[in-house]
Order: C-alpha cells, then sequence, then structure tokens
C-alpha cells in the first residue's frame, strides 16, 4: 500500500472514530435497566431485555458496574447481571473478572460521557444537578479478591441482589433462543420486575 493510502485510511478512521479496542461480547441474564451512570439515581436509559446481546467496553475497578453498549445506546449496568462466553461456557462476569475477558478498567467522569453520549436526551437538561452528583458505592458489593477467583465469590461477604431483581443467575445460564420472528420472550416464571428498583 503506497503512504498516501495508508494514511488516507489512517486519517479516515480517526475522523469516523473506529474504535482502537474491541468490545466483550456478553449478554443480560435479566430484564435490567441501563443507567446513565454507575449509580441507581441516575437516569433510565431503557430496559435492557434478559438475553439481548451487549457489548461491554470497561467495568469499574471494583467491577460493581460496567460501561456497555446496547441496541446502540451507552450506559451502565451491573456486573453480575453480565454473562459472556469463557471457553464454551457462559460465565457471569465476576466469576473471572475484566482480566480474564480482555475488559479494561474505566472511570466514570460524568461531565465527559453526557456530553458525549447523551446530548439531546430528555434528561441533559438537567445535567447541572447531574454533574455534581457523587455515585455512591453499591450496597453490600465488594471488590474482587486478589489471585485465583473462586465461582461466585462476589455472593459472599453481606450481598445482596438489587432490589426488585432476581439473584444473578448461576451457571448453566444460556441466553434465550429468539424464536418467534426475533421477539424476545418475556420474563422468566418468578420475575417481579424488570428492572433494578422502579421502571424507567
Amino acid at each position: 500500500m503506497k503512504f498516501g493510502t495508508w494514511l488516507g485510511a489512517f486519517l479516515l478512521a480517526a475522523v469516523v472514530g473506529i474504535p482502537c479496542a474491541e468490545a466483550a461480547p456478553g449478554y443480560a441474564t435479566a430484564n435490567v435497566n441501563l443507567r446513565s451512570g454507575p449509580d441507581t439515581d441516575y437516569p433510565s436509559v431503557g430496559v435492557i431485555p434478559e438475553s439481548d446481546p451487549i457489548d461491554v467496553r470497561g467495568c469499574l475497578r471494583d467491577e460493581s458496574w460496567c460501561d456497555v453498549i446496547w441496541a446502540g445506546n451507552r450506559g451502565w449496568v451491573y456486573s453480575e447481571y453480565l454473562s459472556l462466553d469463557y471457553r464454551g461456557e457462559m460465565r457471569p462476569l465476576p466469576d473471572l473478572g475484566v482480566a480474564a475477558f480482555g475488559i479494561p478498567v474505566v472511570a466514570f467522569a460524568v461531565n465527559d460521557y453526557w456530553n458525549r453520549y447523551y446530548v439531546g436526551r430528555p434528561w441533559y437538561a438537567q445535567r447541572n444537578r447531574w454533574f455534581a452528583y457523587k455515585p455512591r458505592p453499591r450496597p453490600g458489593w465488594h471488590a474482587p479478591p486478589p489471585g485465583p477467583r473462586k465461582a461466585g465469590w462476589w455472593r459472599t461477604g453481606g450481598y445482596r441482589s438489587p432490589p426488585g431483581m432476581r439473584p444473578p443467575m448461576d451457571h448453566g445460564w444460556k441466553p434465550h433462543p429468539r424464536g418467534h420472528g426475533g421477539k424476545h420472550p418475556g420474563p422468566r416464571p418468578g420475575d417481579k420486575r424488570h428492572d433494578d428498583h422502579r421502571r424507567p
């Protein structure tokens, strides 16, 4: 390839924003809110149906929340409701951790994040309130242990599932097949709510 052609391709990539690192593909294991920040007080972007595919772009250092792309929307989801393929088996993200899936550790800067992804959204008009808001640590969540992890480590030490949510799936969870024209089959029996603690 000639230098001029190569340079043109590089500049095109920079202009259209082709990402340098690929996202980690996964699935939602419950009907869960996609939040506009890593706290349940942030406005909901929408409810991700169980088994919908998600691209995981990064997680907080304590792996309590992850930054994801779903159906063209960007936002934050509870990590234990994200499942990824590991050697042919679907595993909850915290079981193995971000390093096992090649997911980066990221921080949340609300003004940068909202200005990138939410300009024009209904809640963007209240951005000054949210720019001043300080996300809270998740109740009952603790940082991953050092070294190798035991499956379900995050279920110990005072963990409780978020209000209104059933406990996350353990081993053996698989995405629902997409029958009936690709429509989602709906909540599983026993699901009381389809979001973390309130409807969007």
